[in-house]
């Protein structure tokens, strides 16, 4: 089993303003089905906002964000490195508006602290740590959350410690966001869990497995804990698997080595054709506009960035499955980055997270950062 950083083929590895992104006529040939239905004018993506969240010198990635109980929560992996033993940590916001987080020294409640320990606060330092939420013996190598009304579940994968092994899936579960359960396996051993989602009061979530008969695995659950098999999507090395639910219940599902397959209810056949190859991947459904987004090469969807890999975001005909590419998302060095995460505010605006780190060398210390950004989506002309 190979590594799991950017550059292998194995499983893992401040601006504000409104920008007009122009749209790139990059698209995908049709598959072998012949003609495609026509589809409405693809939106015009606007950048409202972009923010820097979360920085502290070390390597964080890996996002998993949930709106709950009136707060945004953004969980990820800490290390020194990509691929060295990792933690979970948090940061949640304030309200329910994403602009004041628990670590930055500007929300209200920092900004007091920090007046009251008679710091300075002209330069102002940096605020609190994220919070710890699980760390083992085990590599946690990331965790994707689940918000029920009532309960927060996060899925957190591990690896062997010094390893690229995966053990398998653990869940812990917090009701105040605070307090955490003792983790507990789920499904099977060996499995890894990418990004549950929740239709009609069941839970949905793409498993993979990288030893024996390599596949994914559609998995449904109705308490966040049990999880039984739905289907095999597919046979074959694909992994990181994120799913997006359309309105009429199609189920689409994008895989990172370059597939999107759909289905419709009970959810028990697929068909699939090739996407861009999205590393990490992340879809979410924004009014009548599928959105993905996930780690591309420079050298395919260039712009005036610097390095060779960008957090790049599209979008998907969910009739005809072709994607669109939209922009690139703003990076500081152009390496290490990606594992994005997309919240759908309303019709028109989504949140996206995503993380953007130093180039990546085996073994060696190196920086990654969380960024934030509001998107407008305009109706296509």
């Amino acid at each position: 089993m190979g590594a799991r950083f950017w550059g292998s083929q194995c499983r893992r590895c401040v601006v504000s303003g409104l920008v007009v992104v122009a749209l790139a006529g990059w698209m995908l040939t049709a598959g072998p089905h012949g003609a495609e239905p026509e589809s409405r004018p693809d939106p015009q993506v606007l950048l409202e906002k972009v923010d820097k969240i979360y920085s502290d010198g070390k390597w964080n990635g890996r996002l998993g964000m949930v709106l709950w109980k009136g707060r945004f929560y953004i969980f990820f992996r800490s290390a020194v490195a990509h691929d060295q033993d990792g933690a979970i940590r948090m940061i949640r916001s304030t309200s329910n508006i994403p602009r004041h987080w628990s670590t930055s020294p500007y929300s209200p409640e920092n900004y007091q602290a920090t007046i009251k320990a008679g710091r300075p606060v002209d330069p102002i330092g940096p605020g609190p740590e994220a919070s710890l939420v699980i760390d083992s013996p085990a590599d946690e190598s990331e965790m994707h959350v689940l918000g029920t009304p009532e309960r927060l579940f996060g899925y957190v994968v591990l690896l062997v410690a010094g390893s690229d092994e995966v053990i398998g899936t653990q869940v812990i579960h917090t009701d105040n966001g605070t307090d955490w359960s003792k983790p507990r396996q789920v499904y099977e051993p060996g499995w890894s869990f990418w990004k549950p989602r929740s239709y009609k009061d069941t839970h949905f979530v793409v498993a993979d497995v990288m030893t024996g008969t390599r596949r994914i695995e559609l998995l449904s659950s109705t308490d966040g804990v049990a999880w039984k098999k739905v289907s095999t999507i597919a046979e074959g090395p694909f992994t990181e698997t994120d799913l997006v639910f359309l309105k009429d219940g199609t189920l689409l599902a994008v895989a990172r080595q370059g597939r999107v397959f759909r289905s419709k209810p009970p959810y028990t056949e697929w068909t699939s054709r090739r996407c861009p190859t999205l590393d990490g991947p992340a879809v979410a459904l924004v009014g009548d506009t599928v959105l993905a987004s996930g780690r591309v090469a420079a050298g395919n969807f260039p712009d005036a960035q610097q390095g060779e890999r960008r957090n790049g975001l599209f979008s998907i005909d969910p009739k005809t499955l072709k994607f669109q590419w939209k922009m690139n998302m703003v990076t500081q060095w152009g390496g290490d980055v990606s594992y994005p995460h997309i919240l759908s505010l309303d019709r028109h605006r989504a949140l996206i997270a995503w993380y953007d780190g130093q180039r990546y060398q085996k073994g060696v210390p190196k920086q990654a950062d969380i960024f934030l950004a509001i998107l407008r989506l305009v109706p296509g002309m």
